[in-house]
């Protein structure tokens, strides 16, 4: 892979850049701290290809501060075609990422892409050959991280080679190989339980043969007597439907008796309805005359009771005159009533006007004297609150003050028994009582100095402050029982003050009420006359209909008889056919009967030759009952040679599944022989052994010769792979670093830094050459970030010399710098620029 241009937008701190690498050997990379010389060269190549390449750093982070797009294009030559790589990310919204990787075909750029982003970053590896890891450990010397091989301890070491030599994949495959043969010693075990398991069910068999040819013998000696039984039934069952056919005529004759008798029954109570339809008919004819005259006199009464009925509707709407006129007339005697006594109210009232009026003046200034005695009161009661707030506040301040007196006292009273106890104990002035209690005692005037200074000022003016307020309240000449008798005068005279302003207009109402008495008087009047005229008119209509009940029920008694006219004619006619009905159902009745004993003597004659029918059903049933038990036991016999077949055939079945599993077994146990092999190949004497002990004088020899350059072949470098142990026989494995030159051999660590740093180029740059070569995917470019701050002017020449004379191994050797002695030992240089905010890349 060698490089050709890098276009940079909003990549971490380089807002816009694009470098063209295409003419660039050996260069230096120049410009100030944080510029973005290492996001250019070592993050933002990793980033294109790999994508989330940086730990601890989300993409989002990669977008310059302010911007919400960002952008990575990598061109860049790999086996003899041109590619592509564009990467983007956008932080708005949830954020999106694309990838696009595209291939140059004469001279236009082809799509190489796949549908999503980890396939195409799968397309990448693949085309490479390489992962993030490989690519930066072949193409990169990272700030810092130039001893990250030669600096670790010995162990640490041969790791390291083997993860760049990829010997890890030989892990996997021996883990793998692991769990092939332990699944196939699993399955091996399984099919060897299988076929001791199928041995064992397969002992049985000849047991099994002879049981099946026992049952098939039973079976058939059972067919032969089955068919023998069910010749008997078919027999037996002819008879017997033979005379079920007799029976069954018996039942149709029992039937046709019983229905004759019915039709006789039938017949015969016909002719008893004949019978009473001629009798009726007959009385009919005998009253004809009767029938007639009672018809004449039907027809004048309904004229009658026609001419009365038509007088019922006047009389209804008279009634109900009546009915209403008689509702007017009470409804009018309650109206009168009504206004009488309100006239009488009224007329009292008016005639109590004065004595209302003086009534109402007194409850006028007795409440003028309420409003007096309740301003009183509230006042009164303001200064009752205020005087116990006083005395309240004087008790607690006294209360305080004889408490700071009685202590003081007590204290004094204390004082004044220790000071006697001076005098009395007899004790020496140095001893401690006699301190504590002269100590005591020099309190006493301070003590009585405080209880004749006592402040009573406060108590004082509170006193006097109650005596004042109690004079207020004296001197505002408030009397209760006189507030209480004045407001139950104003009570006891309220109504009559409400009465008296309400007079005013009720004269006029009063002159209301007469006029509308004397209207409804006249009203009244009117109405008793027309309910007097309504009640005549009622009393004569209701005589002229008195006969209508009796006309009424009259006709109805003789209609009975009218009804009997028009049956007159029918009755001739229903005697004549009655006669000749009678006479046709008595023929029909004696022809029935003689059917009848036809059939029984029928019946008889075939009762006699069903006799032996339940002979012929207990045979049947004895013979039905033997022929199942046989069928079950045939059956039994056919499930017995069922169950016997399918053990056989599972035996089959068993017989080629053992057969399958001992063909199965040799080549499975072949198998796993050789998963073992490759366990033992795959482990770390194996195959990582071989390649390590190959790789390593591979590396020794690549190293040797970069740092015969950088040296001028003063140094040489050795890997020793082996050491001897020292507490007991032995080696053990290792991958010590010796140095040596014309006269011995030392470790790496006895090496001042400046030489330490020369080897470790030279072991970096041999291990880069080497892991390219080995991931059959060369990477003929090279980046060191900051390789050079650590060493004096002296050693970073050699150094600067050193990288020279190994550039000719890659087509880019880019080395990112600060040093300005160290840019200028190199004809090209690549400068990132302050420009407007962002970074101009010029390329010299």
């Amino acid at each position: 892979m060698i490089p050709l241009r890098l276009i940079i937008h909003n990549f971490r701190a380089i807002e816009h850049a694009d470098i063209d690498l295409s003419a660039v050997t050996l260069a230096a990379i120049a410009g100030r701290n944080g510029a973005g010389k290492s996001s250019a060269f070592t993050l933002s190549p990793r980033f294109a290809l790999f994508g989330d390449v940086i730990k601890g750093i989300s993409l989002d982070d990669l977008v310059r501060r302010g911007a919400q797009e960002m952008s990575v294009t990598f061109v860049f030559e790999h086996q003899g075609s041109v590619y592509r790589v564009i990467r983007t990310r956008s932080t708005k919204g949830k954020g999106k990422s694309t990838l696009e990787l595209q291939q140059q075909v004469n001279g236009a750029w082809e799509s190489r892409s796949a549908e999503k982003i980890t396939d195409t970053e799968a397309k990448i590896r693949a085309l490479l050959n390489l992962d993030d890891e490989t690519f930066t450990a072949s193409s990169m010397i990272l700030q810092g991280q130039a001893n990250a091989f030669t600096g670790a301890t010995a162990g640490k070491r041969k790791e390291i080679l083997s993860q760049i030599l990829g010997l890890n994949v030989y892990e996997e495959l021996q883990e793998r190989a692991r769990q092939r043969a332990a699944s196939l010693n699993i399955e091996i075990e399984k099919a060897k339980d299988r076929i001791l398991a199928l041995d064992e069910r397969l002992s049985v068999r000849p047991a099994k043969e002879n049981e099946l040819r026992v049952a098939e013998d039973q079976h058939s000696v059972t067919l032969d007597m089955i068919a023998e039984d069910e010749m008997v039934v078919k027999t037996v069952e002819a008879q017997i439907a033979a005379i079920d056919g007799k029976r069954a005529r018996i039942q149709q004759i029992e039937r046709e008796v019983s229905e004759l008798s019915k039709e006789i029954a039938a017949l015969r109570a016909e002719k008893n309805e004949q019978l009473g339809r001629k009798e009726r008919a007959a009385k009919i004819l005998a009253n004809e005359a009767a029938i007639m005259e009672k018809s004449a006199e039907l027809d004048q009464i309904k004229r009658q009771l026609a001419t009365l009925e038509a007088r019922k509707p006047e009389l209804d709407r008279l009634q109900r005159d009546l009915t209403v006129t008689q509702a007017d007339l009470y409804q009018l005697e309650d109206d009168l009533l009504r206004l009488g006594d309100r006239i009488t109210v009224l007329q009292r009232q008016l005639a109590g006007r004065e004595t209302l009026r003086q009534q109402a003046e007194v409850h006028e200034a007795e409440t003028q004297r309420l409003r007096e005695f309740e301003e009183k009161a509230d006042r009164w009661n303001r200064l009752e609150a205020e005087l116990r707030t006083l005395e309240a506040q004087r008790d607690r301040e006294e209360a305080l003050m004889k408490l700071d007196e009685q202590r003081l006292n007590d204290r004094i009273a204390e004082l004044e028994r220790q000071k006697a106890h001076i005098h009395d104990s007899g004790c020496l002035p140095t001893c401690k009582f006699q301190r504590a209690a002269a100590a005591a005692v020099a309190d006493l005037p301070a003590l009585r100095d405080q209880l004749e200074q006592l402040d009573w000022s406060s108590l004082v003016k509170l006193t006097a402050n109650i005596a004042a307020v109690a004079a207020d309240q004296v001197n505002l000449g408030y009397d209760y029982a006189a507030h209480q008798a004045c407001k139950d005068k104003v009570n006891e005279l309220r109504e009559a003050a409400t009465v008296y302003a309400q007079l005013a207009g009720k004269d006029e109402l009063l002159q209301q009420l007469e006029q509308q008495q004397q209207e409804k008087s006249a009203r009244l009047t009117a109405g008793e006359q027309r309910r007097n005229a309504l009640q005549q008119q009622v009393d004569e209509l209701e005589a002229d209909l008195a006969p209508l009940p009796e006309l009424a029920a009259k006709a109805a008694d003789i209609d009975r008889w009218a009804r009997l006219k028009d049956q007159i004619s029918a009755a001739r006619e229903t005697v004549a056919n009655t006669q000749e009905r009678i006479a046709a159902i008595d023929r029909e009745i004696a022809g029935k009967e003689e059917r009848q004993d036809e059939y029984v003597h029928e019946h008889e004659a075939l009762v006699l030759e069903t006799l032996e029918f339940d002979s012929l059903r207990e045979k049947l049933f004895a013979v039905q009952e033997l022929l199942q038990q046989r069928r079950r036991h045939l059956s039994a016999l056919a499930e017995q040679i069922g169950g016997i077949k399918a053990m056989l055939a599972a035996l089959d079945a068993d017989q080629q599944e053992r057969d399958r599993l001992a063909a199965e077994l040799e080549p499975k146990s072949v198998r796993w022989t050789r998963y073992q092999s490759l366990i033992k190949a795959f482990g770390r004497d194996g195959i990582p052994a071989l390649i390590i002990e190959n790789a390593v004088p591979q590396l020794e020899r690549i190293a040797n010769e970069i740092l015969g350059q950088m040296s001028k072949g003063k140094h040489y470098i050795r890997f020793e792979t082996q050491r001897e142990l020292k507490s007991k026989d032995g080696v053990a494995e290792t991958l010590d670093i010796m140095i040596g030159d014309w006269t011995s051999e030392r470790p790496y660590e006895t090496f001042s830094g400046g030489e330490q740093l020369r080897i470790d180029y030279a072991i970096r740059f041999a291990l880069a050459e080497l892991l390219a070569q080995r991931a059959g995917s060369k990477v003929e470019w090279l980046t060191i970030d900051e390789g050079l701050g650590s060493q004096d002017a002296e050693h970073r020449a050699l150094v600067l010399e050193s990288i020279k004379s190994v550039s000719s191994r890659f087509k880019r050797v880019l080395v990112i710098t600060h040093i300005e002695d160290a840019q200028a030992a190199f004809d090209q240089v690549i400068r990132f620029d302050n420009a407007d905010g962002g970074v101009e890349v010029q390329v010299a």
